[in-house]
Order: structure tokens, then C-alpha cells, then sequence
């Protein structure tokens, strides 16, 4: 079931400091409509006592469907917390909910965000059936393709389930400093299954492990570090 807790948080805005309460978990089989409450922004979002100003608060958040077995975690890098912190924490998660799980339930499939929109981004390309670590990959193709255009040191793509189609995957571009959405990519279906079908073999598919190798999956930083090595 979802949980809730009460935090002690500070409004951004006027400093006043209160207690509100905030999800840690939100199971979606049990609530349904916590899933249209996270993707409309409205989960961990306060106002504050003071001001009036609303905001939201970004803290550790897992999201559970298990109709469609999906299970993200959302660790946000705040704090001075490193993505390194992020990785080590949720692999500490994942062996102890192993070993309170009976020897004949596997594990969930589950999967590491450490920004707002990777949760939201990763929640409808989970329901739409598509594969997170190819999706990355070809974010990372996108990003070579396109490097005079779009520069992956300020943009970001994201996976738009919304705007998709039979044919085409949309993806948006958005600067990471202003959020603001600049321009859209699209990529064939027909492409995507094919790479599907290229990345099914044990050797193919273990050079798409070694190129996300952790838990986190990030085709734009992936790119970054190829660049920055040549």
C-alpha cells in the first residue's frame, strides 16, 4: 500500500518552516488515482502556510505498479548527494527487499531516476512496453546525430507518450536550466524493433549492458562521457 510520513521542510520562498505530510511510496493498484495525481504534478506539491506559495517537494519516492510490473525509485540528487550516493543507496535497496522476498518470487525489475521528469518519463514508457535501456540508446544516437543542433551539455530529450504514434516515438528536447520544451525528434517505430530484434542476442545484448552498465540509465550522460574520453 502507499505510505505516507510527516517531514519538518522550510518554504523556499519565505523560510517558514512547518510539518506536511508526503509520500515516500505510492502503489497505484491500491490508489489508481495516485498515478493521474503524480503525472499531473500533484504528489509531494505544498502550500505553504505563510506565503501561500505553492511548491514541491523532491525526496526519495517509490512508484509501484504491479498489474503492469513496473517499480521506479526516484532519488533526487539534493543534499550534495551524487549520483554515486543514488546508485550505492538503491543497491543496498534492492539486496535487502531480496532477501525479505520467498525464494520462489523473483524480484521486481526495477529502476533508478534521480530528476522529476525522468520518474514521469519513465512511468509511460514502462506502459507503453518499451524497453528503458534501448530507449536511452537511442537518446544517445539522437544526441551524436544531432550535436551540431542540439547540445547535450544544456538539452535534454525526453520520451513523449502523448504525442507518439503508431508509426513514430516522439521525443521532446528541453533546455535543463529554464525546462522549457524547445522541439521535438521523432524515431520509427519500425527502427525501434528493429534494434529490439538487433539487441536480442546474449552478445549484442551485452554490449548494450556495457554501455549502461549501472542502474541508471542515462543515454545524455552516457554521450558526455564518450566526448569527454576523445
Amino acid at each position: 500500500m502507499s505510505q505516507k510520513r510527516t517531514h519538518e521542510i522550510a518554504c523556499p520562498f519565505c523560510g517558514r518552516e512547518q510539518n506536511v505530510e508526503l509520500w515516500d511510496s505510492i502503489n497505484v493498484d491500491s490508489e489508481p488515482e495516485l498515478r493521474e495525481a503524480l503525472l499531473l504534478n500533484r504528489v509531494n506539491r505544498v502550500e505553504c502556510a505563510g506565503c501561500g506559495k505553492g511548491f514541491r517537494i523532491d525526496k526519495p519516492l517509490v512508484y509501484r505498479d504491479r498489474e503492469q510490473e513496473i517499480f521506479v525509485h526516484f532519488d533526487p540528487l539534493t543534499g550534495g548527494r551524487t549520483l554515486a550516493d543514488a546508485e550505492k543507496a538503491f543497491g543496498e535497496a534492492m539486496a535487502e527487499l531480496n532477501r525479505l522476498l520467498p525464494k520462489d518470487v523473483p524480484p521486481p525489475e526495477a529502476h533508478l531516476v534521480v530528476e522529476w521528469s525522468e520518474l514521469i518519463e519513465r512511468v509511460f514508457l514502462l506502459e507503453e512496453g518499451l524497453d528503458a535501456r534501448l530507449v536511452e540508446h537511442i537518446k544517445y544516437m539522437m544526441f551524436q546525430q544531432n550535436e551540431d543542433r542540439i547540445s547535450a551539455e544544456k538539452k535534454g530529450l525526453l520520451f513523449d507518450a502523448q504525442d507518439s504514434t503508431d508509426d513514430q516515438l516522439c521525443f521532446v528536447v528541453q533546455d535543463r536550466t529554464t525546462k522549457k520544451l524547445e522541439a521535438v525528434l521523432n524515431f520509427a517505430r519500425a527502427d525501434y524493433e528493429a534494434l529490439v530484434n538487433v539487441f536480442d542476442s546474449e552478445d549484442q545484448l551485452a554490449l548494450l549492458e556495457e554501455q549502461f552498465p549501472g542502474p541508471y540509465l542515462n543515454g545524455r550522460l552516457r554521450y558526455l562521457q564518450d566526448q569527454a574520453e576523445h
